[in-house]
């Protein structure tokens, strides 16, 4: 039996206003995919061996009252807003044991907690539109503190008050800046950066992960010689990977910032997370300048990672449409870990155990490839998963989070030259047949294009030319150009290494009206 009491709290005000961009970037996609699992973010918190209930209640009551984010109603949309209840409660559900799943949390819910004593475990679930991952981090510390009786600063931000200064016209000038950085990168980003031939019929979604003792040993080597986050260091080597398999000098693809470069912005307790374009130049680098490079590109692409979402999604649909792509911009590189290991923590001696690799089926996706960092201290978890095990298969994602490992224990004592990096990583370019053209950057499979034609406009419609102009012929009269572009861009979400022709020829004669990438 389940007993659920109520955990009151008490704020300094009540007040309503804009949602902050963070949390309109949360919004869009949940008005989107409400029932999406990164919906809701849990985490578990240990209670302390002999903690009362009453405790518990008591130190949640202080969390919630602290913090506003964690006592508001959300409306979704744009501009959307957030209303701050100054008293009230949020539940608490007490368990003889902690079940595996406590179900969804709401915009208009949330937060609320379920706790089993004997445990010793305390879980929150949270609506992602109040916190982000580095948010948890902080709920983390502060709930020690409150169930251990201690006291704790003043809290110096709330989320409308972040609101409120994202509007002041210096703000709304980085925000411009931060579109036009991202604008810059669609125009010239691969659809796909991963693109490649099919290798089996079969197409499913999956994630390989893997513990490695020894890559998170050889990351507290690296770290301490280049003074460089661990994150960072994981990214670097996962751009020397990328690069060395597709053939791309410049890794540019999509990875989450979490924003908060900004002084005052480490102990917020809200959502700041938003998408934004890394780019990472490979191109003749030892290790540690890769290492270097990548750190500039993060910082870079955390200055310009705070715009407004619903501005960013009409310009992004505008330049595919323009380009005839529809990639998808989930992220490629995600690392839910704050590095607080330092660079000078103490690395066994001892043989590391063996690493470990699962392959688990994971719910269907667009996403070609993406790659999960989840811990980095003692044990380095990562996963690689693919919406298309066709094209990326359980044996290549395995490869990938291996030769991960065998660059960061190769560099794990001293530098590598470039020549040294490529032996290490001991992988080979991906192999594409003849039919397969670099096209506005794109690795474009034209079978694949011709499949795309044959499924949006009727087998024998239109008939795609030979070579890298992607020139398409229209066999019927009656279609017009504009239509069959608009035809192909709606089914074109998916096929990873397709893209909408460049340019139509009317009635199959080359010599014929030729129509550009708009179809005007």
């Amino acid at each position: 039996m389940v007993q659920v009491i109520p955990v009151g709290f008490r704020g300094a005000r009540t007040a309503a206003g804009p949602l902050t961009l963070g949390q309109l970037n949360v919004a869009k996609w949940l008005a989107d995919a409400p029932d999406a699992p990164a919906a809701r973010l849990e985490q578990r918190l240990p209670v302390p061996p002999g903690t009362t209930l009453a405790a518990v209640v008591a130190a949640l009551g202080a969390l919630v009252s602290r913090h506003e984010g964690l006592r508001s109603r959300y409306t979704l949309g744009d501009p959307g807003s957030q209303q701050v209840l100054d008293s009230g409660s949020v539940p608490l559900a007490v368990y003889a044991e902690l079940p595996a799943d406590l179900g969804p949390v709401s915009a208009s819910e949330p937060v609320r907690f379920a706790v089993a004593l004997a445990q010793g475990a305390l879980t929150a679930v949270y609506s992602h539109i109040a916190v982000d991952f580095q948010a948890l981090m902080v709920l983390e510390g502060e709930f020690d503190t409150l169930i251990r009786g201690r006291e704790l600063a003043d809290v110096v931000l709330q989320p409308l008050d972040r609101a409120e200064a994202e509007r002041a016209p210096a703000r709304r000038r980085r925000q411009e800046q931060a579109l036009r950085h991202w604008f810059r990168h669609v125009e010239a980003a691969p659809a796909h950066l991963y693109a490649r031939p099919r290798i089996d019929p079969a197409a499913g979604s999956g994630a390989c992960g893997m513990s490695s003792e020894a890559a998170a040993r050889a990351l507290d080597r690296i770290a301490a010689r280049t003074r460089t986050s661990r994150p960072t260091i994981v990214l670097a080597a996962w751009c020397a990977l990328l690069a060395r398999r597709t053939g791309y000098d410049i890794c540019r693809f999509v990875m989450l910032s979490a924003n908060r470069f900004e002084s005052g912005l480490s102990e917020f307790v809200g959502t700041l997370a938003q998408s934004t374009f890394v780019a990472v130049d490979t191109a003749g680098a030892a290790f540690d300048e890769l290492i270097r490079r990548t750190f500039g590109a993060v910082l870079q692409a955390g200055v310009n990672g705070a715009y407004h979402v619903y501005r960013q999604d009409e310009g992004t649909l505008s330049r595919m449409t323009e380009r005839g792509l529809a990639p998808s911009f989930e992220p490629l590189f995600n690392s839910v870990i704050v590095d607080t290991r330092g660079f000078d923590a103490p690395v066994a001696d001892s043989d590391p155990a063996p690493t470990d690799l699962l392959w688990v089926d994971m719910p269907p996706t667009n996403i070609l490839l993406r790659f999960d960092l989840g811990r980095a201290d003692d044990v380095l978890v990562a996963r690689v998963w693919t919406g298309d095990t066709g094209r990326v298969s359980p044996a290549e994602a395995r490869e990938l989070l291996l030769a991960l490992e065998r660059l960061l224990v190769a560099a794990a004592l001293n530098d590598l030259e470039p020549g040294a990096v490529m032996e290490a990583l001991a992988v080979g370019v991906i192999e594409r047949p003849a039919g397969w053209h670099l096209v506005d950057g794109c690795w474009v499979d034209l079978a694949e294009v011709q499949r795309l034609l044959d499924d949006a406009l009727g087998a024998g419609v239109a008939r795609l030319a030979d070579g890298p102009e992607l020139t398409a012929a229209l066999l019927d009269a009656s279609l017009s150009p504009a239509e069959a572009r608009r035809r192909c861009l709606s089914l074109l979400p998916g096929r990873h290494a397709a893209m909408v022709p460049r340019a139509f020829v009317l009635g199959g004669d080359p010599a014929g009206t030729r129509w550009n990438a708009e179809g005007a």
